[in-house]
């Protein structure tokens, strides 16, 4: 999945609004949110699904330059994520192309059934959770209610106190935007966020990710509890090296889930497909 830390991103807020009650702290929904990770790793096995992924490459006034497609099944093992590639533009896989691509993924469930190396893997998310819980501020608490369930929204902005000093930490608090949590696990249903100024990379010599670089995430609760990533999508503009400037926007749905538990298939995620970026 496209930028996985924004995904982890699980936070809360100083204060509440007037006239709601105490809000949870930020740290009490990020333990709730990695518990709920944890709890459904088991049950996430469970699920296969099919992943339609489009990303764009535009001209500089914003008009399609190439569009590239590819649909890929998704699966799990100890909670990690793993794509297995099946078509590229609507054409399947050469022979030769799939029996590289099966190596990769039989490559990519060695490495996580190996429990201490997922372990590693999470204590970093864990990581960039708190950098993020560092560089952000949470401004205008309060509570929604979506499918009878009470949902924390928060607005997001740069938190003026902190020093950054890697990339991550740069693009961090270069954000703005707003992100709605589930409070009882504790996992983000939404977040839309973007940049506000221009991120430099190598000192602007490598490259310049331009203000207005954007993410839309959306996850759904299913009824055994697991949350999956319904959509995501971005665009944004950037300055890489001397002479390229490309602009790019991208999607990923999530389509047909197949569930092994109970042998049965499922529509998530049926929004808008093979939708071709706005000028």
């Amino acid at each position: 999945m496209i930028f996985p830390m924004i995904a982890l991103l699980l936070a809360g807020a100083p204060q509440p609004s007037k006239g709601d009650a105490q809000l949870p702290d930020p740290r009490q929904l990020k333990e709730r949110a990695i518990a709920n990770m944890r709890k459904s790793e088991q049950d996430l096995e469970n699920y296969s699904c099919m992943v339609r992924v489009q990303e764009f490459d535009l001209n500089s006034d914003g008009s399609m330059k190439r569009a590239r497609r590819r649909v890929e099944e998704r699966f799990y093992v100890n909670g990690m994520e793993i794509e297995h590639l099946q078509s590229r533009d609507g054409v399947p896989l050469s022979a030769g192309a799939a029996k590289k691509e099966q190596a990769r993924v039989d490559k990519e469930v060695k490495k996580y059934s190996d429990r201490s190396k997922v372990e590693k893997e999470q204590a970093q998310n864990e990581k960039q959770v708190d950098m993020f819980l560092r560089a952000l501020s949470f401004s205008n608490g309060r509570r929604e209610r979506h499918d009878n369930r009470s949902i924390v929204v928060y607005d997001l902005a740069g938190d003026p106190n902190f020093r950054p000093r890697r990339l991550e930490e740069r693009f961090a608090k270069a954000l703005t935007g707003r992100i709605w949590m589930d409070e009882e696990s504790g996992r983000p249903q939404e977040i839309q966020i973007e940049t506000i100024r221009d991120v430099k990379i190598g000192g602007g010599l490598l490259a310049n990710v331009h203000k207005g670089f954007r993410v839309h995430l959306i996850q759904q609760r299913q009824a055994d509890g697991v949350w999956l990533t319904q959509m995501i999508e971005g665009s944004g503009d950037m300055k890489a090296a001397l002479f390229l400037h490309p602009r790019f926007r991208f999607r990923e749905d999530l389509e047909e889930c197949h569930l092994f538990s109970v042998e049965t298939h499922q529509k998530i995620g049926t929004q808008q497909k093979d939708q071709a970026p706005k000028p």
